[in-house]
């Protein structure tokens, strides 16, 4: 996505700097504030929403705010910590000790992260994405990477813990990775809207890409526009402008597709172009932008 300044509603700034790193062109701070609302939510989307409708009163009014709400599920403890993950023990060395007290002599070891984003634009609109990782929790803390509950938390299918697999395994595999790409889904989907694309045809037409169907290899014909530009409006400092918008998507396998999103004005002068890569399962492989900043972002 283009340049955005952001602010992460939370104090905890390994997520701020993780988040940075997975939301490409994103600056991403925490919030400075001393009091904070108690988590009262009955869900992890609650809990993040109800973080950035936090951050929306009391931070920049400029900034785009990002809830974030995540936490480790044990089977074996019926779902703990889960959203009290947070609050569970004082993060790291503590809240593993306790994890694996509990633990102790039981062989049924199942665990998953999870992770919820919310995202509110300055204007209020919003965007959301979950994300989740299966694996089980190890018996022995390994590994100096990570934070939080990454020492004792293998993946399914790997033989290493978070914290030993390290920052690149996490900004393609891990939960928080998996939010913040279905959050770049939803505000490309977003994007599309603004240019004028029936909003239910469209999703209609992303899951059915993502659902993994045979339609997946007609996504391109049943695509709200065809290759070609629709008016719209843009909001920049000096009033609404008047521009064109063209969307379109070309399947590379029959799993893969490039949504290609253009923005025109100045008489088609200037134009930003966002490319995204992804996959019919919602996974992005990369967001690639070119041409001049758009005037309202």
């Amino acid at each position: 996505m283009s340049s955005r300044r952001a602010t992460l509603c939370s104090r905890n700034a390994h997520k701020a700097k993780e988040l940075e790193q997975l939301l490409p062109g994103w600056t991403i701070q925490t919030l400075d504030v001393d009091a904070w609302p108690p988590e009262v939510g009955e869900t992890y989307y609650e809990n993040a929403r109800a973080k950035a409708e936090f951050g929306r009163r009391v931070g920049d009014v400029e900034q785009w705010m990002l809830g974030e709400d995540s936490g480790l599920e044990v089977a074996a403890l019926d779902g703990r910590p889960g959203l009290q993950s947070a609050r569970y023990a004082p993060e790291g060395a503590p809240a593993i000790a306790k994890l694996l007290a509990e633990l102790d002599g039981v062989t049924e070891r199942r665990a998953r992260y999870v992770s919820e984003l919310v995202a509110l634009s300055p204007d209020g609109e919003e965007a959301h994405g979950s994300g989740e990782v299966a694996g089980r929790i190890g018996d022995e803390p390994r590994g100096d990477g990570g934070f939080g509950f990454d020492p004792v938390f293998l993946p399914d299918g790997e033989e290493r813990t978070v914290a030993e697999l390290g920052d690149d395994w996490k900004s393609r595999h891990s939960h928080r990775a998996r939010a913040a790409q279905a959050l770049l889904v939803a505000l490309g989907i977003g994007l599309l809207a603004g240019c004028g694309a029936d909003k239910d045809t469209m999703g209609e037409v992303l899951d059915s890409f993502y659902a993994k169907t045979p339609r997946a290899h007609t996504f391109a014909a049943h695509f709200p526009h065809k290759p070609g530009s629709l008016p719209c409006t843009l909001a920049s400092k000096d009033g609404p402008l008047r521009a064109t918008c063209a969307a379109d998507v070309s399947l590379v396998k029959h799993d893969r597709a490039v949504i290609t999103l253009t923005e025109a004005w100045n008489h088609g002068a200037l134009a930003h172009t966002w490319f995204f890569f992804v996959h019919r399962d919602g996974r992005i492989d990369s967001v690639v932008e070119e041409g001049a900043p758009a005037p309202h972002r």
